[in-house]
């Protein structure tokens, strides 16, 4: 069962325009645009969470200012 990405988080001591770069740059998926502002970060989505199970997901700190957000994908369930 491999892990996906679901989204991409950015602190908001990055500027918008910035960040949106970085987490382009990051998806590698031009029709991926969708963000939402946090009180404290930026959180570019990839996949939409319903997608994945509930309880797969893991963070992967890249540094102080990114954390990836992994999942498994619910069509991977072994049946």
């Amino acid at each position: 069962m491999p892990y996906e990405l679901h989204a991409v988080i950015i602190n908001k001591e990055i500027p918008l325009e910035k960040a949106k770069k970085l987490a382009s740059d990051i998806i590698k998926n031009d029709t991926r645009k969708f963000y939402r502002e946090t009180t404290e970060s930026w959180r570019f989505r990839n996949i939409p969470k319903t997608k994945f199970i509930d309880s797969s997901f893991r963070s992967k700190v890249i540094n102080d200012n990114i954390t990836l957000i992994f999942g498994k994908l619910r069509k991977y369930v072994d049946k």
